[in-house]
Order: structure tokens, then sequence, then C-alpha cells
């Protein structure tokens, strides 16, 4: 039996669902011998063997692939976990700036892993897919991921404007850092200034949260000591990030060609991606851009759940094994539909 999954592997995390939309996280890190440089462990093992001295690194910078050691190594332990890891069809979530070469890598990375057939898919898209809308609806997509935005504009099945811009969650972290150190000479970790962010952080007013305990080291003394910190000792922290993020979805919507935009403006924004749940990013942006804007529960999950998706409806004979099919989702399901009901009939 083929097991069909989605498989995407993003900055911060390696999401993986399969054809019943379960869905498997580790993060997407591996840790390595200080000495040898040998890989000792990945996913969560690797994060709690970490120590101050030993952090676990990452397979992505800046969006590209830079190891294709750690990437295999991460990708064979999140396979591990399905009860099924031989005949594996995978479809991979992709950014809009993936070119041939990485592509092609990332092909031969996943069958050295063990997948028997993979296909690419543009990361904006599979998330319209994971929301439960169909890939012909037209809509804009704005996957906010923890290092990257994915911004895709869809009429009808067409991918009429994809880019992947450098704004994500870890830039709304790291404005929480730097507003403290800056007005509060406090240094915190970064996933703490995360935690900050998560629990009372607001783009909009209305967000009624408890005071949230920090503990930091004071830049004069190097002492460490307590802080409480509510929603209103960081109003504000985050225009920079905010403006960057709202910038990278205005400029597709102000170049919409007119015959896109009475059905794309219809249906307005689709927020996914971790970083879709900072308090009030939905309203500002409906208030921002004057249209409908829409979240889901689990953001973060919606890549993966429709890339599997995907891999449920595509044909049980497919050409293209190891390339970028997104430009042939709308197609591909529109067939499968049409066979479906055919047999329903």
């Amino acid at each position: 039996m083929v097991n069909k999954i989605g498989l995407d592997l993003g900055y911060a995390n390696i999401t993986l669902s399969d054809a019943s939309l379960e869905v498997v996280r580790e993060p997407s890190v591996a840790l390595l011998d200080k000495d040898t440089r040998r890989i000792l462990s990945v996913g969560n093992t690797a994060m709690e063997m970490a120590t101050a001295d030993n952090q676990p690194v990452r397979p992505l910078k800046n969006g590209i692939l830079y190891s294709v050691e750690f990437t295999e190594q991460i990708i064979k332990s999140v396979l591990s976990r399905l009860k099924n890891s031989t005949d594996i069809r995978c479809v991979f979530g992709i950014g809009a700036d993936f070119n041939q070469k990485q592509i092609a890598q990332l092909r031969d990375i996943l069958h050295s892993a063990g997948v028997k057939e993979c296909f690419f898919v543009n990361r904006a898209m599979a998330a319209v897919i994971g929301a439960g809308f169909i890939p012909t609806m037209s809509v804009c997509s704005v996957n906010i991921g923890a290092k990257r935005t994915e911004v895709a504009i869809l009429h009808k099945g067409e991918v009429v404007y994809s880019a992947s811009k450098p704004i994500g969650g870890e830039d709304f972290d790291l404005a929480v850092q730097e507003y403290i150190l800056k007005n509060g000479e406090l240094n915190i970790a970064l996933q703490d200034a995360r935690k900050i962010k998560e629990s009372i952080g607001a783009v909009w007013e209305g967000r009624c949260s408890e005071p949230i305990d920090v503990t930091g080291t004071l830049v004069l003394t190097g002492n460490r000591i307590h802080m409480s910190i509510n929603t209103e000792d960081i109003l504000g922290v985050f225009e920079k990030p905010l403006y960057e993020l709202l910038n990278a979805v205005a400029i597709p919507m102000r170049r919409l060609e007119a015959k896109y935009i009475d059905a794309v403006l219809e249906n307005g924004i689709l927020l996914t991606g971790g970083g879709a749940e900072l308090f009030g990013l939905d309203k500002m942006m409906r208030n921002v851009f004057k249209l409908p804007v829409s979240t889901m529960k689990a953001p973060d999950d919606l890549v993966a759940r429709g890339l599997a998706a995907i891999a449920s409806f595509l044909p049980v004979k497919m050409r293209h094994e190891g390339k970028d099919i997104t430009e042939k989702i709308g197609e591909l399901y529109t067939e499968y539909q049409s066979q479906k009901k055919k047999k329903n009939d």
C-alpha cells in the first residue's frame, strides 16, 4: 500500500501529514559533536540534548538549503514516525524562490531518505488547500513562517503571483528582544521574547492578558533580575516587522491585473503559518486592505495538511516525478473531482 504524505520543511520545524491528515512535527535541527562535527541527534532529541555551549544547527539559511547531510537525517527522523515507512509518495512544500537546482537536490535527498516518489508544490498554494479551500479558488494566500513569508495570488487554479519575502515570526520575536534591551537595558533570551510575543503581544487592541514574568541580565551590572511585563508595556514594539509584512502583501495587491481583481478581492486574504497567530494580525490586515481576511485553527499545520491532501488526489500514474507541479494542481484537482463524481453516479 502506498503511503501518501505531505512534508513541509521550514526554518523552525519539519511537519509531516499523512492521508488521514494526522500531523507530526519536529524541530528542523541537528546537534553536532563540537570536535568531529558528526551528527549526534536531530529533531526533538537534539533539542533535549542541547547545552549552552552546544546549540543545534539548522539546515536552512535565508531560505536556502545549505546542508544535505543535516536535511536527510532530519527527514529520515520524521519519516520513521510513519507506521508504514516503505513505498512512500511525498508532496513536498517549497518556497517561491526555490530554483530547479535546489528542487533536484531535494529530490535526491528524499530518495536517499526512503521516499519512492516525490513532487513539489508551492507552500502558499498548499496552505489554501490545507485550509479547506479548493485550489481553483481566487485568493491572496499569505503563509507566515519563522523566517520567511510566502505570498501568492491564486486565480482559478493559476498562480498569477508568487514571492518569498525575508520576514517571519522570528522578526517579531527579535523586535521584543531589542525593545526590552533598549528600554529596560535588559538582555533576554530569544525564546523568552517569543514567549512574551505569544502570551501578551498584540498588533490590535482588545487583548486582555495577565502580566508575564521574564528573567534577564542587566547590561550595566550583569546581574540577573526578574521583570514583569504586560501588553501595554510593549505597545508599538512590532511596528517595523509589521510594516515589512504588510508591504509584502501590498505589493502584489497593488499590481493585480484588472482581470483578476474582482475574483481575488471577493475572497480577500488567507492567513496561514505560525506567524498568523499573532493577536490582532487578521484585524490589522482587514483594516489596512479593506478586504476579508480569513484565519484557521492550527495555522502552522495547514501547509503540511494541504500537501497531504494533494498527495491523495494525484493520479496513480503521475508524470513529473521530482518536479514542481504547482501549476498543474488546479487541473489535477478538477480531473480528480470529475472522476469521483462519475464513480458516485
